[in-house]
Parts: structure tokens; sequence; C-alpha cells
């Protein structure tokens, strides 16, 4: 029956019972405010359901046949949720009342009789509760509906594929993304068709088994990427984003996820790997030839192409020939290369000639369908199965040096985006060319330099071979000349012979004046080839200066000029090359001597600060004949005077103040002057107090490193904080076990400390630390060798005065740094400086002097022995060392004057042997030399190592004895802590 419109307006009642005068009575209670729906029993009530689902409340009594009221709404609680239901029973059963609790998920249950109020106020109730419910449930389907729809739009139109599987490998859902990855039309199709996704998408099946391992291990994987199949059966890489789908008791049921393409990025970080890869290789390889043979390969095994070759421009550039340089992965290609041998091509003629006359890539896509003009070996390439190729130009800046040329069996879409990647390999390997030929160009300009540089050393080896022997050969003759005319000027003087005062006088003057020319000359050519050493040391500055004064006093007279000194006593010292700042003085001293007559001659010594320190200012000026500003820019050069009319009235070769100039710069100074002509000049000399250092954070032009400039610094100077220590302390550096032991427990009791260290990087970090009374060196340490320790040792301040005793297995005399020299006189002899030395040595013996003169050029040993036999002393002489051991086998000397140049056994070999004879008492040696000393000579005779003992000489116990009794001759032990 239709409704009416009134009651298409109103909530639907559904009254059910099995009594008709119920339904009656429960119509005329509810038929004005709702629209009734009547039925008999459950079975009927269900029925109209079906056709009315939109009911809002349910009457219904318990007691019916077929079917309890209990047993009917529990069926419209599973299908109708939102129809409210209400039991109206004449029974009061409790069991009842429970089931339709729990079962029905009953409104209400009313007994009878009822209140017709309370149950239309309870109907109302639920009638309200339905209407909304009704609009909440149409607004929760409104907002699904719109997400769905907001889903199903992201699932569709998602850039990535988007699926749920099976935990066999079926596909549940698919986007169509997901479809367009692997090639198939639509979402649909590739959940019908694809049954088996191991079998039929991977590659390898067991990726995806190790793909599934992973996801029940963790139940998630991240960018896992394998190698899949498309549809057409073409590779493509795919990374997956996936998670388990779990039940709520954990069972597995599923997979659901993401896949995304990503073979352009495969193939961009392969193409980069074979750039890289090819680059490295083309770098090194021999030639172009096989530069162009390993790219050939690598593209065509990285593209899959079949078949690579080059052609590269002739001998005169007319035309391009086939390189030896080819590769091929498929055989029947001989008569192909062999038609390609055969050939040539001008520019612009054929597939190459065109490529190397347009300068850019050509693709045949099709060889078939190319005319035989347009490409020459179009049937050999069709007879091969070859069906497209690729050539592309190889330049080397504007020039083509190579056509490479690519043909394939396969053509395929992919194969138009190599272009880029050819291109930039080809310029790669136009880079090499151009860096090859560069290299050659280097290696004969490197070739002709290196020819040049040889014939340079050649000839400045010859120079300073010759330099160093002219020194000895120049100098030799000269101290025999000076020698004797100074003692012929005595022996004239006691006789009487005025007359030959004078002409011995004039002889001893120009003796000394060829010598200082000398002395010039051999400076300035070391200077020039950086043979000039510089040597450190501590002197007083007040005392040179008056040394220098005194030693001019001559030349002061000579030209009747007065000297005003102005220096104060208290100015301190200074640590440089004490032999070169006299020699800078005494220079620019003695010029202004001789430039000047009857004038004034001022000597300023003043300390200042500068920006690099403290330093030392010694200002010299003069009343003299001045310099002019032409000749103020050349002053310090070589050989230069202010004119030539001064060389001819006053003398001298116009090195001193260029000597002078490039030793105050070696020692991190400098000198300057200002002058007026014929008013006079003024020379400042401008050295840092302490050179030594200056010289190694600032060193100069023409500076040659001695060993304290040229330390390691693996070792900073720097002491760590040391408590004072009550005991003598002695630092054991020896890769001996026994001697570390041995040493231990010898000293120890004696209340020495003991300090080991097992190789030379190590003691050096000790030393720095503790500072010890000695050291006690093993020459078989490893790491640093033991000279490299006594180098660096010596030249540190902090660590120059602490005594070492060398042991050694070994006694070759140029490793052999031991106690050696005690004073120098250089050639020719200042008989003044000899005689102070020996009333020194005389004084100390306090009896008669016995000496012994090792010289071997007969005329200087008869003149030395005349020299000392005037001072009272004892003379036995020897040509060279050897003859010199023969001779104090019969008496020992007190003192040795000893030639360090001489045939068979020179001096250095002589202080070697005379050091290692147990019977020989340390006698003190002063050495005689016209050699240029270098910083390797003055460390061998300056004292670095007070004892060498060798230890095959000696067992454990008597090595140390021998040790104990050095550290008590060196002031570490005292008497008291000497075993009896």
């Amino acid at each position: 029956m239709r409704s009416s419109p009134e009651n298409r307006l109103k909530s639907k009642l559904l009254i059910v019972d099995d009594e008709e005068d119920n339904l009656d009575l429960l119509q005329r209670i509810f038929y004005r405010s709702h629209h009734i729906l009547r039925a008999k029993n459950g079975f009927e009530a269900l029925a109209l359901l079906a056709t009315e689902p939109d009911v809002a409340v349910i009457v219904s009594d318990q007691r019916m046949p077929m079917m309890s009221g209990t047993e009917f709404l529990s069926q419209v609680a599973e299908s109708y949720p939102d129809t409210l239901r209400i039991i109206l029973t004449a029974h009061t059963d409790v069991r009842d009342l429970v089931e339709a609790i729990n079962q029905s998920q009953v409104f209400k249950y009313i007994t009878k009789p009822y209140k017709v109020e309370e149950l239309v106020e309870i109907v109302q109730q639920a009638t309200e509760i339905h209407k909304l419910l009704q609009l909440r449930t149409s607004k929760l389907r409104n907002d699904l509906e719109s997400a769905e729809a907001r889903y199903k739009s992201i699932f569709e139109n998602a850039i990535e594929g988007i699926f749920q599987t099976t935990i066999d490998g079926r596909y549940l859902i698919a986007n169509s993304m997901l479809a367009q990855i692997y090639g198939y039309p639509s979402a649909e199709s590739l959940i019908s068709t694809v049954t088996n996704i191991a079998n039929q998408i991977y590659i390898n099946p067991l990726r995806r088994q190790e793909f599934i391992n992973i996801l029940l291990t963790h139940d998630t994987v991240s960018n896992f990427e394998s190698q899949v199949y498309r549809r057409d059966g073409t590779k493509i890489w795919i990374s997956e984003n996936v998670r388990a789908i779990r039940e709520i008791d954990g069972t597995l049921a599923g997979f659901e996820g993401t896949v995304q393409d990503i073979s352009q990025r495969k193939r961009a970080e392969a193409e980069s790997q074979l750039l890289q890869c090819l680059t490295l290789e083309i770098s090194a390889a021999n030639d172009f030839q096989a530069a162009l043979e390993i790219t050939l390969t690598k593209i065509c095994q990285f593209t899959g192409w079949d078949y690579g070759e080059a052609w590269i421009p002739s001998g005169n550039g007319q035309i391009l020939i086939c390189s030896p340089a080819w590769y091929s992965s498929i055989e029947g290609l001989e008569e192909f290369r062999q038609f390609s041998e055969r050939i040539s091509f001008p520019a612009g003629i054929g597939f190459p000639g065109r490529v190397w006359e347009n300068q850019r890539p050509e693709w045949i896509w099709d060889i078939s369908l190319e005319t035989e003009s347009h490409f020459l070996r179009k049937y050999p390439a069709l007879e091969c199965g070859l069906r497209s190729g690729l050539a592309i130009p190889v330049s080397a800046d504007t020039n083509v040096v190579a056509i490479m040329a690519f043909f394939t069996r396969s053509p395929n879409d992919r194969d138009q985006q190599l272009v880029g990647l050819i291109g930039a390999i080809a310029m790669q390997l136009g880079i090499l060319m151009r860096r090859k030929r560069d290299e050659e160009t280097l290696r004969l300009m490197n070739d002709e330099l290196a020819l040049a540089r040889d014939r340079a050393l050649e000839a400045n080896h010859t120079k300073s071979t010759f330099v160093a022997n002219m020194s000895h050969e120049l100098r030799t003759p000269l101290n025999a000349i000076i020698g004797y005319s100074e003692m012929l000027q005595e022996d004239a003087a006691l006789l009487g012979l005025d007359d030959f005062e004078d002409d011995l006088q004039k002889i001893y003057r120009s003796g000394k004046h060829l010598l200082d020319l000398i002395n010039d000359i051999l400076d300035m050519t070391k200077i020039e080839a950086g043979k000039l050493e510089i040597y450190y040391d501590d002197f007083d500055v007040p005392m040179l200066v008056w040394d220098a004064c005194q030693t001019i006093q001559p030349l002061l007279l000579k030209n009747n000029n007065h000297l005003e000194l102005e220096c104060d006593q208290q100015l301190g010292g200074i640590r440089a090359d004490m032999t070169r700042v006299r020699q800078v003085l005494l220079n620019v001293l003695s010029n202004a001597c001789k430039f000047t007559k009857s004038g004034v001659i001022k000597i300023q010594v003043n300390l200042t600060k500068s920006s690099i320190g403290e330093i030392f200012c010694f200002t010299i000026s003069d009343t003299g004949i001045g310099i002019s500003p032409e000749n103020l820019q050349k002053l310090f050069q070589p050989f230069n005077q202010a004119d030539s009319s001064t060389t001819r009235q006053y003398g001298g070769t116009g090195l001193g103040l260029a000597i002078s100039h490039r030793l105050c710069q070696m020692m991190s100074g400098d000198i300057t002057v200002i002058s007026e002509l014929g008013i006079g000049s003024t020379f400042t000399i401008c050295l840092p107090i302490d050179c030594e250092s200056a010289s190694k954070t600032t060193p100069k032009q023409g500076q040659t490193s001695s060993p304290s400039l040229s330390t390691s610094t693996k070792h900073p100077p720097q002491q760590i904080d040391n408590p004072q220590q009550e005991h003598p302390s002695i630092l054991v550096i020896a890769s001996d076990s026994m001697l570390h032991q041995s040493t231990q427990s010898y000293l120890n009791h004696l209340g020495v400390s003991i300090y080991s260290s097992s190789n030379a990087e190590e003691g050096m970090q000790l030393v720095y630390q503790i500072l010890p009374d000695a050291i006690i060196l093993d020459m078989q340490t490893p790491s640093m060798s033991e000279w490299e320790v006594l180098k660096e040792l010596k030249a540190q301040p902090l660590t120059s005065g602490i005594p070492i005793i060398l042991l050694t297995i070994n006694d070759e005399k140029h490793e052999n740094y031991e106690v050696g020299a005690n004073d120098y006189l250089f050639k020719p002899i200042d008989r003044d400086r000899l005689v102070t030395i020996i009333e020194k040595y005389r004084a100390e013996q306090q009896s008669e002097l016995s000496v012994l003169v090792i010289e071997d050029d007969s005329n200087i040993r008869a003149m030395l022995k005349r020299m000392l036999e005037k001072e009272n002393c004892i003379v036995s002489e020897a040509q060279d060392g050897h003859d010199a051991l023969e001779v104090m086998t019969q008496k020992i000397p007190q003192l040795i004057l000893l030639d360090l140049m001489m045939p068979n056994v020179d001096g250095f070999e002589f202080i070697h042997l005379l050091r290692l004879r147990q019977d020989t008492p340390s006698i003190p040696i002063i050495i005689i030399t016209a050699k240029d000393l270098t910083n390797e000579d003055c460390t061998r005779l300056s004292g670095s190592v007070q004892k060498i003992l060798q230890k095959p000489n000696y067992s454990y116990p008597q090595l140390l004895e021998e040790i104990v009794r050095r550290l008590y001759k060196l002031g570490v032990l005292a008497t008291n802590q000497i075993p009896q």
C-alpha cells in the first residue's frame, strides 16, 4: 500500500505481535505520530524490513510462535543496526531480559501492563535518537565518500605504483601507474595476467624471495632495488617500499606498498661510473691508440653495441684512415673490417668524412635505407647484420683528432640518449690528446733542462773543487811567507838590522794584503755558490767591538784619524757568527779609515726594539770623501767601488761591502748607508739579538743552512714542567733490552734515577720532559739514526749541554763525532794567537810543555817548530797521522798541533784513532788548517759527544763500570756514589 505524503514525513514504527488486538491497540496509540508498519511474527517482520529498511523503531512482543522476539531482534541488530529495538511483553522472565539485552541489544524491555504515557515517551525517545543517529551517519557517510574519492584520486593518479598482494604472489589491488611501469594496458589486466610475481616480474626470482625474507623478519622494507621484466620483455630497474599486512592475531595476510621506476637513475649512475672509469684508464694509457681501443671497448660493452671503430687523420691531415683500434662482440665481421682498412675518406665524404667536416655527431638509423654513395660500406655492413650506426668526433682544442663510429644489429629508441654520454667521453679523449701532446713538449723541455742542469752542476762542482783547492794551495804558501817574514823581523830587530826589518815589514804587509784579497774572492765565490755556512754562537757585543777597535788602530794612525766609541759595557750578548760579525765590522771600519784623512770615525752601538724583536745596531760614521748618489746605488754590488779613480788611489777589490751585505742578510740582518759627497758616510749594521732563531723564521736569500738551522722539528724544544730532582737522572736510549736491565739494576743502588726508551722518537720526547743529567745512547737505535738524535740534541739550547755517552759496534771514521779539537788556528798562522794558546796550556801543565806538530808541509812544520821553541816548548814533528802515532809510542806529548788536510791518515782520522787508544790520555788538540770548515767538520771537532764506547770491547759489567767512571768525570755522579 502506498504511503500518503503525510506518512512519508513521519518516522516509521514497526509493531510485531501475534495477537491482532495488541496490534490494533498499538496502532491506535502511535498512528498520529508515526508511520505504522505491522507484522504478526518475526518472519513477516523481516520480509517487511527488506522492503522498508529505514524503520526508526521496532516494538516487538517476546512470546511469538516460530520465532521469539529476542531471536527476531537479534537478526535486526545484525542487519539494521541503526533501528532502535523495544520488547513489549507480559512475561517477566529475568533470563529473557538478559538475552534481550545481550543478544538483541534492545533499547528498552517493557512489561505489561504498561502505562500508555510511559510507552509513548519511550518510543518518542527512541525515535529522536534514531533521527540523531541518521544525521550523524549521513555526515560520516558523506565524509567517507569524500575521503574515498580523494584516496581513489591519489591511488589512480600517483606517480608511483601502488599495490596489495597475497603471500603467494598475486595482485589484489594495483593502480594504473603500476600497470604503466610494468607495461600493461590497465590495472585490471595486470591483476588478471600476473599470477606469480616472482617468476613473471622478477628477472631473478631469488631476489623476490630475498625481498619476502626481509619482510617476514622486519615487517617493512625500504628502497629495495631489483631488475624486472616489462610486459614486452624489456628490462627495467625498480625500487620498492613495502610493509607486511597482518591479521589481528598477527597472522601474515599479504603485502602492500609502492614501486618506482629508477631505470633512468640507474643508467645515469652507470654512465657516471663508466665516465670515471674511462677517464682513469684513458689517463693511464701509453698512447692515443691505446686510449682509443680502451674507449671503443668500454662503450660497446656498456651500450651492448656490436662493433666500434676509429678513424684518424693521416700524416698530411688530408684524409681519414682506419685506426688499428677497434672492438667487436660478434663473429663474422672480418670482411667488413678488412673493407674498412682498405678505404679512406676525405673531409665531407662518407660517414666518417661528414662528421670530420661538420665536427658534430651523426646517426644512420637504418643502414638499409641509405644509398651506397652516402654510406660506402652499406652492403658489407648489411651482410654481417649491422643495422644502425653513430659517429662522434674527438676534438683537441679546435682540431678533430679522431672519429669514433659504433654499429649495432638491434637499434632501440634509448640509443638516441647515448650521444651525450659518448660526446662526454670523446671530450675526455680530446683532453687526453692535448695533455699527451703537452706532456711530450714538457718532456723535451725537461730533458733539455736536465741536460743544462747536469752541465751546470758539473761546472759548479768543478768550480767548487777549484775554489777548495785554491783555498788550501794559496793559503799554505802565504802561511810560510807571512810566518817567516814575521820571525825574520824579530831576528832583524834583535840583530840591529834596521834596513832588513823595514823590507821584511813590507813583505809581511804585502802577504797580509794578498791574503785579504784571496779571502774576499773565496768568500764571494762561496756566497754565490751557496756554500758559505754560518756558525752560530753566543758572544759579548762590547768585547767584540772593543777587539775590532784595537785591530784597526794601525789604520787609524796611518791616516791620522781619531776614533770615538759609544758602547755601553752592559749591552750584553748576541747569538750570531762571531767571525762573520767581526769581519763585517772590520770591513766597514777599515773602509772608513782608508777613505778618511785627519778626520773622525765614530762607532755607536745600541740595542733597540723592532717588529722582529730586539736588534743590535752598529752605526759607523766618518768624515771622509763621501759617496755620490749615483754610486750609492751600486755600492753593495760585487767588484764595485765609487769609481775607477777610487780604485787607483785607494786600492781594493770592491768585494768587501758586497760580502758584508750578504753576510748580514744570511744572519737575518741588513746593512745600510747614507752619504754625502765630500762630507762623509754613515753605515748602519742591524742584527737580531738571536740571529739563529730569526733565520729559522725569516730565512734570507742566499742563506745556506747549517745543522742548527735545519734541525728536525719532530721534537719541539719545550720543557714540560719538571720538579726539582733529588738524585741524578740518566736517560738510556737503546734497543738492547739487556742494556736497560743492567743499567737499571746497577745504577739504581747508586741513587741514580734511570729513565728508559727503546726507540729514538720516544727518547727525544723524554729528553725534553726530564732534561736528564746525562744520556746513554745505543748506536743501533731504530727509527731515527743516532746521528740525527745527536744533531737535534746539540742544536737545541735546552739540551745542547747534556753529556752523551755513545755505545757503538762500528768504528767508521766518518761517523765518530767524539771529542776532538780544543782550539783552532787558521792558516796563515797568527803568531800572537799561537803564543796565547801555548801560554794557556803551559799554565795548565805548570811545567815545560811538550808539543807534537803534525803537518805535511815541511816549511810550515819548520816554521811552527821555530815559533814554539822560542816559547820554550819541546817540539816533536810528524808529517801525517800515521807518523804521529808512531812518534807517540816513544813519548806522549802534552799538546798536539794538527793539520786537517794531510795524505794517508788525515787530521779527522788521526783524532779518531787517537781516541780509540785506551792508553792515550785526553791530549788537548789545536787544529791548524787552511781548509774552510763545514758544519759537519765543526760538529765532528766540537765535542758533541763526551765519549764513545765500543760495545764489543766490553762485557756488560765492564761497560757499566766505564759508564759510571765517565759520569763521575762529567760531574753527574758524586765521589760517594762511585762503587768501591
